[in-house]
């Protein structure tokens, strides 16, 4: 076996001593754009800009020129059916939400009792103004005393009235609709006992517009007839138009139960909210009449200063 030489043993340091060439990185992704997005580059952030400057110039006009609030709800005519007297119902004659028109009978109560009160009312008239005309000629003849025919005709004339009541109470046993429109919230059955007073059902009239409580700072350009649009919670897919009505003449906190007294020392500023009546057009609303129900919540946006006009 032959002995290295001096150029192997120094060939060979070197070799376990020289350090391992790097390896050659990849260029890292995304760094270097295609020379087709470099071109267009510039342009499409021109062109995003201009959109952007256009969207906000959009949004600010509509925000000068429109009132907004969701605070809004459909309402209408509500009437409350209730009994006039005490009684047994014998007959209901509609559904729930069926539609009736005024003068419809609704429900009826039993006259048995109201029918024998006017029976005695009846007898007693009679009696009474037996007693008058068997009075008034002796009267005449000075046989009977002025006084005591004046006491006969006061008794014949509340006899009347209490048989012009009983007729009355007999009539009230037929409860008719007072307004067209469609039977809710009914609660009453035959065979019930109501008494005088008493809620039976309610009619809804058919013609319904919105409330919107918009807030004070609002008001300042709004006025009556502006234009309107109308988005209900229920019927999303559909913008109905309309125009403001009438407002309300006071704010919504000035008919609550328990007004805010602003007299204490701890006062703090709270924007009020006026009710607006908005009402819809009604060539907006055709075929959705039995979509629209009153208590619905909604969306109200108000043209406050149109096109070309002034503020």
């Amino acid at each position: 076996m032959s002995t290295p030489t001096l150029q192997e043993d120094v060939a060979l340091s070197d070799k376990k001593t020289s350090p391992a060439p790097a390896p050659v990185s990849a260029p890292l992704p995304g760094k270097k754009l295609h020379p087709l997005a470099q071109r267009y580059k510039r342009p499409f952030l021109i062109v995003a800009g201009i959109v952007s400057l256009i969207a906000v110039a959009i949004y600010s006009y509509d925000a000068y020129t429109h009132e907004e609030t969701d605070d809004a709800y459909v309402t209408g005519h509500l009437h409350d059916v209730s009994s006039r007297i005490n009684a047994v119902v014998t007959d209901v004659l509609v559904n729930d939400n069926q539609f009736v028109n005024a003068g419809d009978v609704l429900v009826r109560l039993d006259p048995s009792e109201y029918i024998a009160l006017a029976a005695a009312a009846q007898a007693q008239v009679a009696k009474a103004q037996a007693d008058v005309d068997r009075q008034t000629p002796l009267v005449a003849m000075r046989a009977y005393s002025p006084d005591d025919l004046d006491a006969t005709t006061s008794t014949r004339d509340v006899d009347l009235a209490e048989l012009d009541l009983a007729q009355l109470q007999i009539d009230y046993t037929t409860i008719k609709a007072p307004a067209s429109g469609y039977v809710g919230r009914k609660n009453v059955e035959t065979g019930n006992r109501v008494s005088s007073g008493q809620t039976l059902l309610v009619i809804v009239e058919p013609e319904l517009w919105v409330v919107a409580n918009f807030k004070e700072t609002q008001l300042a350009k709004m006025k009556i007839g502006q234009p309107a649009t109308i988005t209900i919670d229920s019927i999303p897919d559909k913008v109905f138009k309309g125009k403001v009505d009438s407002f309300s003449p006071a704010t919504g906190n000035e008919f609550a139960l328990l007004p805010a007294d602003n007299s204490t020392g701890n006062f703090t500023k709270i924007v009020q909210r006026v009710p607006v009546k908005v009402v819809f057009d009604p060539d907006s609303t055709r075929g959705y009449e039995n979509r629209i129900r009153a208590g619905e919540s909604a969306v109200v946006k108000v043209a406050v200063l149109e096109p070309g006009s002034k503020p």
